[in-house]
């Protein structure tokens, strides 16, 4: 790129021609640690042309990745469902029920073990799940034994999968990049930091968070949080988590799926083969994830608008960056916000829409740390604390929707969700 430099981050810009501010900006992903097959990704940077007072004067930053060359679609990769019998029985009678149905072992987990190893309540995980043969083997546990209440569903996992119309490694890698960089499944995601995004292999110990930590003194803390100087890039050959396993709400996970069959405790994995490979978003939900989409019994499958989990929890921004004029008037405040903006634009480049919102949040508690000073100051000198400016303070601050990448998720969930009434029986209206 000519007229480029990179710098000691690991991405570069140069300038180019047009009657509207354009930058382009260079990302460099590695497959693992020790910077191993690189891979670029670019971003370019233009001015933002909404008429929304919360968007005027700003850029925004858009990956040059073309959607187009990749197939998107949407699956169950798993569902989890409670049922009580009305007499007990032995697990292993039931997967024979069960086997018989489906093809395949399944093995129900009993809930309320007792006498003779039998129980009433059990729990089904069912893989990659066929909606048409469950509801056989529900409907024929209870022609056998009879259900005392409804079945329910307590758990469920929806992956979202690309698949490079081309095969390759970097289109691969690129797609990853682009997904843990904008995925914004709201900020409930960042009340701890245990939930924060992270990535397994990390580039310096087994698992890294994207962005660090000074638990140990609160003052340095914020401080990291807020500069982007110690952030790390995801490695496109790790696993990247936001959330906590196990979250009764939800758990998410981007990963570069080449493997399949894996079994850690023997050792054991088969490659995919080249079109198999894929990058996967998956969500997974717990007992009151379910229960927000409206998930309480099987049969609210034939009702359930999956369409809708786009906005909970595959939800993807971009971020913008505010154009600092050049002023006489007050020159060292100009560097100063223009030094802000680069180390917005830096902790996006890193850590992504995320990593952004987290320095948002550090920067609002250092207002309110230093806030007593300040009210102390202008006591003193008799003067009033300026209106603080509520532009871009909702829900989404002054980020915007990555629109193209939306309507590619939402044209999946769609084809999932008629797939899905189809399998209960239903004829889809949508």
């Amino acid at each position: 790129m000519a007229g480029s430099q990179e710098s000691a981050y690991g991405f570069a810009e140069a300038r180019l021609n047009g009657a509207r501010q354009q930058l382009l900006h260079e990302v460099i992903l590695y497959r693992e640690k020790g910077e191993k097959d690189p891979v670029t990704l670019i971003y370019l940077e233009e001015t933002l042309g909404r008429s929304q007072t919360r968007f005027k004067n700003r850029t925004t930053l858009t990956p040059q990745i073309d959607l187009g060359a990749y197939r998107c679609a949407a699956l169950v990769d798993w569902i989890d469902i409670e049922f009580q019998l009305s007499r007990r029985t032995q697990y292993w009678h039931l997967n024979d029920r069960i086997e018989k149905k489906t093809g395949r072992k399944e093995f129900p987990e009993a809930l309320d073990l007792g006498e003779g190893r039998t129980a009433s309540r059990y729990k089904l995980r069912v893989q990659e799940p066929d909606l048409e043969s469950v509801r056989k083997v529900l409907e024929d546990l209870e022609s056998e034994y009879g259900l005392a209440t409804p079945p329910r569903i307590v758990g469920i996992e929806i992956s979202v999968d690309f698949y490079p119309k081309s095969p390759s490694e970097e289109t691969r890698a690129r797609m990853h990049g682009v997904l843990i960089r904008h995925l914004f499944p709201t900020t409930r995601v960042l009340r701890s930091n245990r939930m924060w995004p992270r990535f397994t292999p990390g580039s310096i110990k087994s698992t890294d968070y994207t962005i660090s930590r000074n638990e140990s003194d609160d003052s340095l803390d914020i401080g990291d949080r807020m500069s982007p100087g110690l952030d790390r890039i995801v490695l496109y050959g790790s696993t990247y988590y936001v959330g906590e396993r196990d979250d009764p709400r939800a758990f998410w996970r981007v990963q570069n799926k080449v493997l399949d069959k894996q079994n850690k405790a023997a050792g054991t994995k088969d490659e995919l083969p080249e079109d198999k490979k894929r990058v996967r978003i998956e969500v997974t939900l717990g007992s009151e994830g379910c229960r927000e989409i409206g998930l309480h019994k099987f049969s609210d499958l034939e009702t359930l608008r999956v369409t809708h989990l786009q906005k909970s929890f595959f939800q993807f921004m971009k971020p913008t960056l505010a154009v600092i004029r050049p002023s006489a008037v007050h020159p060292a405040s100009m560097a100063i916000k223009r030094k802000v903006e680069e180390y917005r634009r830096e902790r996006f480049l890193k850590a992504g829409v995320l990593g952004l919102q987290i320095r948002e949040d550090a920067k609002q508690e250092l207002r309110a740390l230093e806030m007593p000073t300040i009210k102390k100051l202008h006591r003193r000198n008799g003067t009033k604390i300026p209106v603080r400016v509520r532009t871009g303070s909702g829900a989404y601050g002054t980020m915007v929707v990555y629109e193209e990448l939306t309507r590619m998720v939402e044209r999946a969930l769609a084809g999932l969700q008629r797939k899905v009434r189809r399998e209960m029986g239903v004829q889809d209206q949508c």
